[in-house]
């Protein structure tokens, strides 16, 4: 199937289990705060090298596995780091900084999929 831009989307194992209109809904909603893992308090500061000596965004996305994930979003960071918000195939979310020079795990964060219950308390 084709789409209007000449663009064919490519078959993802899995992806009917979750809707991507709900994980694509769930990724913005969570990289834009409503469930994000770091605070501004936690700002994360990866280099203060000039972006000529960075690695590209493809480069980075390669590094950080991207084709492992149902969906990924990318930015830069206000510390200067590769950024990424990633949908697992199980419905975590994954929050990782990226150095843009080495390409070195900063920090990853993995939330359980929205809507996963609490485990029950231990018995008294």
């Amino acid at each position: 199937m084709e789409h209007a831009h000449g663009i064919t989307p490519h078959p993802r194992p899995h992806a009917g289990r979750v809707g991507l209109a709900a994980v694509f809904l769930t990724l913005l909603a969570w990289s834009a705060g409503s469930a994000q893992a770091s605070t501004p308090a936690e700002k994360v500061v990866c280099t203060d090298q000039p972006r000529s000596q960075w690695m590209t965004e493809q480069q980075a996305r390669q590094r950080f596995k991207a084709s492992d994930y149902l969906l990924v979003k990318f930015k830069v960071s206000r510390g200067n780091c590769h950024e990424f918000y990633a949908i697992e195939h199980g419905g975590s979310i994954v929050e990782a900084y990226l150095h843009p020079v080495t390409g070195e795990a900063v920090r990853l964060t993995r939330q359980p999929p929205l809507g996963t219950p609490a485990a029950p308390a231990p018995p008294r």
